[in-house]
């Protein structure tokens, strides 16, 4: 509709041009002379036959409808896609009372078929025949990382627990801006795994896409998915307990956001992260959401995280409770992670879902005691994002910077030793402004001073860690 409306504005005004009915103005020349340049050609508008005129004029809507579709190959994959919405989506269900288990042990199968069988068993979720999308977290870790990764072994006991029931699972990720699928998924060890099982190891990047419509009202509207996820009959969530620099918690909800097929996700964050997770969630309702926590990984994820081996599992058929499940055993207020709070108040599951730690069966240090981003330096850094976005040209200047800054930093050897030092550095002064109620004329006498000589320990801290470290790696090499 926009397009007919701009190619039918574009014809009028060119008409009018032509026929000298409106000048152009900068600079002020009749308008037949500006559309032929007739200064420079010598051809005036008497020269060419009126036959010609009229094809060319016609001839402005192909171009438009060309440039439309290059574009639209070069962003999704294809020429035209069919459009398809909630309706389509054959693992949409009733939405069910929540139920929760929590199991902790140092065996990651043992305890994940706990946790699954502690709901009902694999055949409460799962019947015989049935597509099983599984979607762990391959492509938003970092190979040189344990824990930014679902394991193995969680996935593996999930795969068995579905054949038990007869049914056709299927593991799926998509590609990302700093990492493409296939490579990764050969470095974390998940081809080697798939052969070994026998299970279809799948890039949504490259299945066939369809528009979905997620509704007038929603922050996402039409975009493509893969047909391979509005076809499943059911779709199992096991995403990896890490922290996350832009949404505090990467987890079940922010999982099923990873399935969007196009490799430039960030475009999302323009139309407001937390929005998008959402929409994506309420339409691909993950039937069951695994928490892998058996190693988990905190402090600033999502590729730099520090593992933490919590040897715990998550099963919910409440991706929104699962979440804030994992949320108090990380040590976050669930409310103070905006796409659960939001997901809350929209009714897609329970974020009040109270887990009392003294019901594990051991404890572990960190239980409730995470290292984490600040909140507030989160928000910030997503709105900055999100703005920055809106920019003529950032989109090109932020892949970039996503996957030669970002992943790079993250897997290169003595850099990526380094950058959690860095962003602890960011993190800590950008919390300390944001909480100090900075606005310039707030802050009193003394205020700024008694800052600068906070930042200035916090950065001599964090360099001696850095110098340190460095010390520690040219010994070792």
């Amino acid at each position: 509709m926009v397009g007919a409306a701009v190619s039918i504005i574009f014809v009028g005004v060119s008409s009018l041009l032509y026929m000298d009915v409106v000048p152009w103005p900068l600079p002020y020349s009749e308008g037949s002379v500006w559309m032929f340049h007739s200064n420079v050609t010598g051809i005036d508008k008497t020269d060419v036959p009126l036959f010609l005129v009229v094809s060319m004029f016609l001839l402005y809507p192909l171009w438009h409808s060309l440039g439309y579709v290059i574009a639209l190959r070069q962003d999704v994959g294809a020429f035209i896609l069919k459009t398809v919405s909630y309706e389509h989506v054959k693992s949409k269900r009733e939405k069910p009372t929540t139920k929760i288990a929590v199991r902790r042990g140092p065996i990651p199968g043992q305890i994940t078929r706990e946790a699954i069988e502690a709901l009902g068993g694999m055949g409460n979720f799962v019947k015989a025949g049935d597509k099983v999308l599984i979607k762990p977290n391959i492509c938003g870790g970092n190979p040189k990382i344990e824990g930014s990764f679902t394991s193995h072994e969680v996935v593996e006991e999930i795969v068995n627990m579905v054949l038990e029931v007869n049914a056709e699972p299927f593991v799926a990720d998509a590609d990302m801006i700093w990492t493409e699928f296939e490579p990764v998924a050969e470095d974390q060890g998940w081809v080697e795994w798939a052969h070994r099982m026998n299970v279809p190891l799948v890039n949504l990047t490259k299945t066939e896409n369809v528009y979905f419509d997620f509704g007038r009202e929603s922050a996402t509207g039409i975009v493509p998915v893969s047909k391979e996820i509005v076809d499943a009959d059911v779709i199992i969530s096991v995403p990896t307990m890490k922290t996350h620099l832009l949404t505090n918690i990467t987890i079940g909800m922010k999982n099923m956001y990873g399935t969007f097929p196009q490799r430039n996700k960030a475009k999302y964050h323009r139309f407001g992260i937390a929005e998008v997770i959402c929409d994506v969630n309420r339409a691909f309702t993950p039937t069951l959401t695994v928490i892998d926590g058996t190693v988990g990984g905190d402090a600033w994820g999502p590729l730099s995280c520090t593992p933490v081996y919590a040897q715990t599992v998550i099963s919910s058929n409440d991706v929104v409770a699962a979440d804030a499940v994992a949320c108090q055993l990380m040590g976050y207020d669930p409310f103070n992670v905006i796409h659960l709070r939001k997901a809350h108040e929209e009714g897609l599951g329970d974020a009040s879902f109270v887990y009392e730690l003294r019901d594990l069966p051991y404890k572990h240090p960190k239980d409730g005691n995470w290292t984490k981003p600040d909140p507030e330096v989160s928000v910030f850094y997503e709105s900055l994002i999100q703005y920055f976005l809106l920019l003529p040209g950032m989109q090109n200047f932020f892949d970039v910077t996503a996957d030669y800054i970002l992943y790079g930093t993250a897997t290169t050897p003595l850099l990526r030793d380094l950058t959690p030092e860095v962003e602890k550095v960011l993190d800590d002064t950008l919390s300390m402004i944001l909480r100090s109620g900075y606005g310039g004329s707030r802050w009193e006498e003394g205020d700024l001073e008694k800052f600068m000589e906070r930042v200035g320990y916090d950065v001599k801290t964090e360099l001696d860690k850095i110098k340190n470290r460095i010390h520690e790696l040219i010994e070792i090499e």
